[in-house]
C-alpha cells in the first residue's frame, strides 16, 4: 500500500487523535462528577443540564471509538498488505493492534508508514 506524503500526514493526525480526545473524555468527566456533587447539594438538578453534562463527554466517547475502530482496520489492512513485512512480524504487528491498539498505532506508523523508504 503505497501512500503520499500528504496520505501518511493524515493517517498519523488520525492515529494521534486518541492522545488528545482521552484527556479532554477525562476532564469533562471529572467536570461532570463535581458538577453534580454540587447539584446535588443544592437540590435537584433538572433534568436537560444532566443530559447535556452526559453528552458533552459521551459524544467523544462515541468519536474516538469510531475512529479507533476505522485506525485498526487500516493498520490491519496495512501490514497485511505490506510486503516489506515479514509474515511472523506481520503476525506480531496484528497481535499489537488488536490488545494495544491506541499504544501500536504511532510506533507502526512511525517505523512502517512514515519512515517507508523505497530505493529509487
Amino acid at each position: 500500500m503505497n501512500l503520499s506524503k500528504t496520505q501518511k500526514i493524515i493517517v498519523g493526525l488520525f492515529t494521534l487523535l486518541p492522545f488528545l480526545l482521552f484527556p479532554y473524555i477525562l476532564y469533562q468527566i471529572i467536570h461532570f462528577i463535581f458538577e453534580a456533587i454540587e447539584l446535588s447539594e443544592r437540590g435537584a438538578a433538572e433534568p436537560v443540564s444532566i443530559i447535556s453534562a452526559i453528552l458533552s463527554f459521551i459524544i467523544p466517547i462515541i468519536l474516538l471509538s469510531i475512529v479507533t475502530f476505522g485506525l485498526l482496520i487500516f493498520y490491519i489492512m496495512h501490514a497485511i498488505s505490506n510486503k516489506s513485512i515479514e509474515s511472523t512480524e506481520r503476525i506480531i504487528w496484528i497481535i499489537f493492534f488488536i490488545f494495544f491498539s491506541s499504544l501500536a498505532f504511532p510506533v507502526y506508523w512511525f517505523i512502517r508508514i512514515w519512515n517507508d523508504n523505497k530505493p529509487a
